[in-house]
Parts: C-alpha cells; structure tokens; sequence
C-alpha cells in the first residue's frame, strides 16, 4: 500500500520545482508535472492557503475563461548565511530568491560564540519563517568537529553545526571557506563543471574548493584543498608570511599540475590578487609545457570572489532546506 504522506510529499516537490521557473496555471502545471488536475488543484490550493505560493491574476484570455496562475512567494522561507574570517563576521538574511532583505558586518574583538549567540537570537525573533542557517569560516574541519580555526581557538573541537541547531533549533551546517566558494561558483552554470578547482589567496594563505560533477567534494576527512601541505619547498612558511620571497608563477604552476595529475580539472579558477598581477599568462604557458594537451585545464582569473562566496551560502542553505 503507497505511502499517502510521503508521496503527497513527492508531489508538492514537482510542483515547487516546475513553479521554480515562473508564474504558471493549474493546466500548466499538470502538464509540466504529469500529475492530475485534480491533484495539482488540491496541492496548489493547499500551498497558497499556508503562504507558500501566492495568485498574482489571471493570463491573458487565449478564447476560453482566463486561468488564474500562480508563483512562489519567496519569503515563505528565508536563511541565515553568515561568513567567519579573521575578526569579522559577515552576515545576511535572504529569501528563497537569494534576495537579501538584511545585511550587516561587525568585529569580533571577543569569544565569537558570544556574538553569534546574540546574532542568532535577535534574526531568529526577527525572522519567523527563517528556515536554515549557513556559515562558511577559515579553517578545517574533521567529522564535523572544528580542527583549526584560524583567529578563533575558541571553536578548535566544536561541531559548528551542531552548536548552530542548539541555538536555533533549526537545520545548519558549517563547511570550509572555499567549499562554499567552490559552490558558488558551480552553481551559476547549467550543467554544473565537470570538474573544477578554486584556488583563492587570502590573509590566512591559499586554499582550495573542488567540484566533481557538479557536487562540492571536500574528501574523506573534508581535507581536500588545504594546499599548504603539497610538497612545495617552503610551502609551509608561504602561509605565515604571505608568499614573501616566492616565485608565484612557479608556485601555481606547481599547484596546477598536482590538480590536473590527481583530479584532472576541466578549469581552475584563480581568484585575483595583487600578487597575481601580470602573472596569470605566464602561468597558462608552463601549465601548458608541463601538462599533455589533452590534460590542460582552462585557466581563469576571477575577479567575483565575493559574488561567489556569497552564492554558495545562499545555494548549500537552499539544498539544506530542501533535503529536510
């Protein structure tokens, strides 16, 4: 016997997803989803009775009586994704849209936890259909358990996500700075890369994010990217003092070919920098003298860091609230 609920359920998912693309009718949306009128009637009423869908009028008359369509409302459900790095911490709330209804920045000069308790508390009584809560922060994580926090020793042993959920009681989750980076840039483009590595130079050293067909892979032990550790005379030393004395060329060159030996990338992304400057050509020319053709990656200088950081929090809180 078919489970009611559960494919009640399924359902109201088609429904979300063909509505994803714009406004549309009850004929429309049978259509799209294969499902019944009656039981498109029913779900959509149900949707638009609880908020989750809204009218916004009928279509024009093609000779028969105009058909009322219907739209997601995009504030049914509204996330939390914040960014953790150094003495900042960066935060927003927005709509399913990704639209950004609030947005604010502050210095943690104290314990983080302290800040983001009143954070969490003052967004949740703000927000009531806040639905998810999304941090990205620098550092490494193992099984979910905070391994090295750079600028927090304070979270070094706690599950972020975990911690999250007790604050708000709602989903969370926590990932590495560049796997959310990674995400973000994935996730403007239909199809998703096949394989893609995101290579950024920040304050705290260089880091990675990898996508493997279309999905944010971070490893086993959700190691993969810290880049400190390839075997790169001084490479150590380059994240405390900021590259001085490296040859950046060489280094990325380096960097490149250990992806493309092991992963195999269709691109690399390299976030810009002022030591990157002028560097970005020499850098194609050895990748392409020490890599078979066949094995070359495109190489791109982005100047969308920020964009993509910022989509990546709003994409992995959307999935999040999907998936629950």
């Amino acid at each position: 016997m078919a489970d009611t609920g559960k494919l009640k359920r399924e359902n109201t998912a088609l429904l979300r997803q063909a509505m994803q693309h714009g406004s549309a009718g009850k004929n429309d949306l049978a259509r799209l989803t294969h499902l019944s009128f009656p039981t498109v009637s029913r779900i959509v009423d149900e949707m638009v009775e609880r908020g989750e869908a809204q009218e916004i009028g009928t279509a024009a008359s093609t000779g028969g009586r105009c058909a009322m369509q219907y739209r997601l409302n995009p504030q049914y459900r509204l996330f939390l994704c914040l960014r953790l790095e150094q003495d900042t911490l960066h935060w927003f709330v927005c709509d399913l849209d990704g639209t950004s209804l609030e947005q604010e920045q502050q210095t943690c000069s104290g314990d983080v936890r302290e800040f983001l308790d009143t954070l969490l508390m003052r967004v949740r009584a703000r927000y009531p259909r806040l639905a998810a809560v999304m941090l990205g922060f620098a550092g490494t994580m193992h099984n979910g358990i905070v391994t090295e926090s750079f600028g927090y020793p304070e979270l070094r042993g706690v599950s972020l996500s975990a911690y999250l959920h007790d604050k708000t009681g709602l989903p969370c989750m926590a990932a590495r700075d560049m796997q959310v980076v990674a995400a973000g840039y994935a996730a403007q483009y239909t199809p998703a890369p096949k394989a893609a590595v995101c290579i950024y130079i920040g304050k705290l050293g260089a880091g990675a994010g990898i996508v493997l067909n279309g999905k944010v892979w971070g490893g086993a032990a959700g190691f993969a990217g810290e880049l400190h550790y390839l075997p790169i005379e001084h490479n150590l030393e380059y994240a405390q003092n900021h590259f001085a004395g490296a040859d950046i060329s060489d280094y990325f060159t380096k960097v490149i070919c250990g992806c493309a030996a092991l992963i195999n990338p269709d691109r690399v992304v390299l976030y810009a920098d002022s030591r990157l400057t002028d560097k970005a050509s020499r850098i194609r020319e050895s990748c392409a003298q020490a890599l078979p053709e066949q094995a070359m990656p495109t190489i791109e200088l982005s100047q969308s860091f920020e964009q993509d950081y910022t989509r990546g929090l709003f994409t992995l809180a959307k999935k999040m609230e999907e998936t629950t």
